[in-house]
């Protein structure tokens, strides 16, 4: 797929800025000192949602529902001031479908540094949690990063990749982190996001009797089912299935 851009110009737009480079710079110096010294821009926080609507309509074959329900429930989320919850997103389906490309344009377009903000935290099981016997580390050391990285900035995203190869266990202890309650281990976490994608459910719901065409991107927005992320029912909570190619 076409690599991110954000706002989602063609490149052919950018020529008719060249003019204006003296000047973007210089609000680019104001905008980084307003982020430095205040609270302007959240910790690396800047939303874009129509570059990311945009970028989903033009490069994510098919998910026509799935992607209305990604920017919905982001639209929710971010223009609340005071949410009740973090956003909690589950990708799941076949290779393929896009779910790695989903999170990452989530990445690029709510953060500044996209990936590399120092914000987005990207856990992958055969890199961070490679021995299962290692699960009384692995559950420490989890639970602190996050509680760690929200007590320094709130608004944070956590994406955990193929949640099917994670130590059975092991996201028990985001279970605190995902409900509605005011402060967990002294944090507030209620504007952090958090991503999982698996393919697991799309097994299931092949196993089950669903065609294979019915399984490409699930979407869970504002999602508080913790059934959802453990071995369970295949349409547990608010899941939302969309068919394409």
């Amino acid at each position: 797929m076409a690599a991110a851009t954000r706002g989602c110009r063609p490149w052919g737009a950018l020529l008719g800025l060249l003019g204006l480079v003296s000047a973007a710079a210089a609000a680019w110096e104001l905008a980084s000192l307003r982020c430095n010294f205040g609270a302007f821009c959240e910790c690396d926080f800047q939303p874009d949602l129509p570059g990311l609507e945009c970028d989903l309509a033009q490069h994510l074959a098919g998910q026509h529902l799935a992607k209305a329900l990604v920017v919905k429930a982001l639209k929710a989320f971010v223009q609340d001031p005071a949410p009740t919850k973090p956003l909690v997103l589950s990708l799941h389906g076949w290779t393929g479908t896009g779910k790695s490309y989903v999170s990452s344009l989530l990445a690029h377009y709510l953060f500044r540094g996209g990936l590399r903000s120092p914000r987005v935290h990207h856990f992958s099981p055969v890199i961070h949690f490679p021995h299962p016997s290692h699960i009384e580390r692995y559950k420490k050391d989890l639970k602190s990063w996050v509680q760690g990285n929200l007590t320094a900035c709130s608004r944070s995203l956590f994406l955990f990749d193929e949640m099917d190869k994670m130590p059975p266990g092991l996201m028990e202890v985001l279970r605190p982190f995902l409900g509605s309650s005011w402060v967990v281990y002294g944090t507030n976490y209620r504007k952090a996001i958090f991503i999982f994608i698996r393919w697991g459910l799309a097994l299931q719901w092949a196993q089950c009797g669903g065609h294979f065409s019915e399984v490409q991107l699930y979407s869970l927005g504002l999602c508080s089912q913790w059934n959802i992320l453990l071995p369970g029912p295949v349409l547990a909570g608010d899941t939302v299935t969309e068919g394409g190619s």
